[in-house]
């Protein structure tokens, strides 16, 4: 029989186990999973139970605390903020008396027994838990509560990583078997060239004619044999091949089942990340996570302190204080969401909170005395900033932040898995970081592409989209490309992938862009072709002689060639720093033609009139309806406006009414063309100051050509 001592140790010895399947009961239990209530509880009483044989009072006392907490709650009661927390503190608080090594007076028990009792007294308070008599009650009423008949019901728990050596075993021996068979199919071939080999000797061109002929009669035999036999070799080839990639592929299933974890772990985690960071700083803060699912075992282990820095870095710099939403006229409790979503080829993990956004002011005050310029610079310029070590923007050192470290640890995880990261952020309305990783590390999945010489990659995970040029903006940040989607349309920074890999050109209507993510949002590379995505097998830049920031590995092609794949991260940072002496160029070129806009919602209407504009010589854009129109005013302002009144979304008369309220455009000339030219409508539009106002029943090219000539002469 074992000694009381020993006894002791076992216990401490399985508390951070307990502690841990405790915590996840709970949190399951706040997301929905009702059935874990039975299972937490008859798991508290049994720790009561050990710990008061033992003479562990401490623990004793705080598990029957935790036990009355989850009895009210199993009454009927609601849980509270206060439930969860005075719960997930005793845990905590059970975990670290049994690793302490008896510094139970550096941790505050007797705090965590006081909200222990707060919250089983507000659950009380509510009138709607009936207390069981005695404990022996409770007892009987949660063994009742449990399913199946008194059997413990355990929620999946996250097993361990363990490679299945039956399934290997036997796909090892399956592949054994194939390579034997292809040896077999090696000597069959073999035996065929050798009887090519004898054929040929036989027929001599050099004979005479007749003995010439005697000989391809005589060994057409052996052309036929010959061919059967290479025929049956060719279709077992085909069979071993196609068994082969069977099994590897299994083979790859049972690796995979191997190295992944459930993702329900790694979101409990940040739950109590959040709620510690929270209590640590006196806020209010509400916990949402969501996500179901499997991620690779390498895959979560960087992922992990990538998340935990970002929810505390949320809740401590994101989340205002109380009174300070209150008078933004927010609720007092604020919210962190986590956010996992698996997709064949990426995990993309959302992490958003409603807190006062990144404070920019503050940021351009810390970077001033190092970034030159910094003050001119955009607020989506200085995110890329937030990830440097060692920058803080907190004026004073706290518990969890101050201290230089935090984002920079994101960066380096997210990058030691070739990720990226996005960060959107308001003023006042909160922060939205979203990180996109690779699904597996075992191989990854790719987009090739070609720029001259080069045939390079990206990560499938990191494209948003593949376009088409159509047109190529120029402004005096460098050239854009309109994106369309469904929160609007965006002009995305446009780079020629030939110019950062030094081979130099801009990008030009009629190729293909990559439109890619980046911490400040997202920017598009031209290319001279691209292919459809697949998977590579990767040396990774560290296992290379040489090394370039640009190339994060190297995957050989079956054509004896390489791809190169680029870091993205870098690809930007590089991109930005090209010269743009050829885009100002190119700006300057396409202002010597002036810029028309004409808005009108029948297709064949605004054919015409952009036919007409162009002969002479006018460079067009085009919009349906009045409020495309004014974006696109917005985005390029042009020199002259066409429109028409009656279009959806937004009239002609609305639209120049707001064109005339943008101190860029308030002067550009309009002309209206126009099937309404009721002296209503004509005296709106002379009060907005319209150049012309044509009838389209009426309409003459010559006097629109006048106008036209007219505006820009004047302009």
């Amino acid at each position: 029989m074992r000694s009381q001592a020993d006894l002791v140790a076992a216990f401490h010895r399985a508390m951070p186990d307990r502690v841990a399947e405790a915590t996840d009961l709970w949190l399951g239990f706040e997301q929905g999973q009702t059935g874990n209530l039975p299972v937490l509880r008859r798991l508290l009483h049994t720790l009561k139970g050990e710990a008061h044989m033992l003479d562990l009072s401490l623990w004793g006392d705080l598990a029957e605390l935790a036990e009355d907490v989850i009895d009210a709650v199993q009454g009927g009661v609601p849980p509270t903020q206060l439930t969860g927390d005075s719960i997930l503190g005793a845990l905590e608080a059970l975990g670290l008396l049994s690793t302490s090594a008896g510094e139970e007076a550096a941790l505050d028990v007797e705090g965590v027994k006081e909200n222990l009792r707060t919250a089983h007294h507000e659950l009380k308070a509510s009138g709607a838990y009936a207390q069981p008599a005695d404990r022996a009650q409770r007892t009987i009423a949660a063994a009742a509560a449990a399913p199946g008949a008194g059997a413990l019901q355990r929620p999946e728990q996250t097993a361990p990583a363990v490679l299945d050596a039956e399934a290997v075993g036997a796909l090892l021996r399956e592949l054994q078997r194939l390579h034997s068979e292809r040896e077999v199919i090696q000597r069959r071939l073999r035996e065929a060239q050798r009887m090519l080999r004898a054929l040929l000797v036989e027929i001599d061109p050099r004979g005479a004619a007749d003995r010439f002929a005697e000989r391809i009669t005589k060994t057409l035999g052996y052309g036929v044999e010959i061919e059967r036999a290479l025929g049956a070799a060719r279709a077992d080839w085909s069979s071993n091949e196609f068994a082969t990639g069977r099994a590897l592929g299994e083979l790859g299933d049972v690796v995979r089942r191997a190295s992944v974890v459930r993702a329900e772990r790694l979101l409990n985690q940040v739950s109590l990340a959040v709620r510690s960071a929270a209590r640590m700083v006196g806020k209010d803060v509400d916990a949402r996570v969501e996500g179901t699912g499997l991620l690779d075992a390498t895959v979560e282990r960087h992922l992990e302190p990538a998340l935990l820095h970002l929810v505390r870095n949320a809740v401590d710099h994101g989340i205002e204080p109380a009174d300070v939403r209150r008078s933004r006229g927010k609720p007092p409790r604020g919210t962190v969401t986590v956010t996992v979503v698996q997709t064949d080829t990426a995990v993309r993990v959302e992490v958003k909170d409603d807190g006062g956004g990144v404070d920019f002011a503050r940021l351009r005050e810390v970077l001033a005395p190092s970034v030159p310029n910094v003050a001119s610079l955009d607020d989506s310029d200085l995110i890329p900033y937030l990830f440097a070590h060692g920058l803080t923007t907190n004026r004073s050192v706290s518990s969890i932040s101050g201290r230089g470290v935090g984002l920079d640890v994101v960066a380096r995880e997210v990058g030691a898995l070739g990720g990226q990261v996005r960060v959107d952020s308001r003023p006042g309305l909160g922060t939205n970081i979203l990180l996109v990783l690779p699904k597996h590390l075992h191989g990854e999945e790719v987009v090739p592409i070609v720029s001259g010489r080069f045939r390079c990659a990206v990560p499938t995970h990191a494209v948003h989209s593949v376009v088409l040029l159509e047109q190529v903006l120029h402004t005096s940040d460098g050239p854009r490309v309109r994106l369309t989607s469904g929160s609007g349309v965006e002009l995305v920074p446009l780079f020629a992938l030939g110019a950062v890999l030094g081979g130099g050109g801009q990008p030009e209507p009629g190729t293909a862009a990559l439109v890619l993510h980046h911490a400040a949002g997202l920017f598009a590379v031209s290319v001279d072709g691209y292919e459809n995505p697949r998977p590579i097998a990767l040396v990774r830049s560290e296992e290379m002689p040489w090394s370039s920031p640009l190339v994060r590995g190297v995957a050989p092609t079956a054509d004896g060639a390489a791809l190169l794949l680029l870091d993205v991260e870098q690809l930007f940072a590089s991109a930005r720093q090209a010269p743009r002496e050829a885009s100002l160029a190119a700006v300057a070129a396409q202002k010597r033609a002036p810029l028309a806009l004409v808005v009108e919602d029948a297709p064949v209407a605004r054919e015409l009139l952009c036919g007409i504009l162009r002969a002479i010589g006018l460079r067009v854009e085009e919009a349906s309806d009045g409020r495309e129109g004014l974006a696109r005013a917005r985005e390029a302002p042009p020199d002259v406006v066409l429109t028409d009144i009656e279009m959806p979304y937004m009239n002609g008369l609305e639209m120049v009414a707001e064109l005339r309220r943008s101190p860029a455009l308030a002067r550009v000339p309009v002309v209206v063309l126009t099937t309404a030219a009721n002296e209503q409508n004509a005296a709106a539009l002379r009060g907005l100051g319209v150049l012309a106002v044509l009838s389209k029943q009426r309409f003459v090219e010559e006097e629109l050509r006048q106008i036209i000539a007219k505006s820009l002469g004047g302009a």
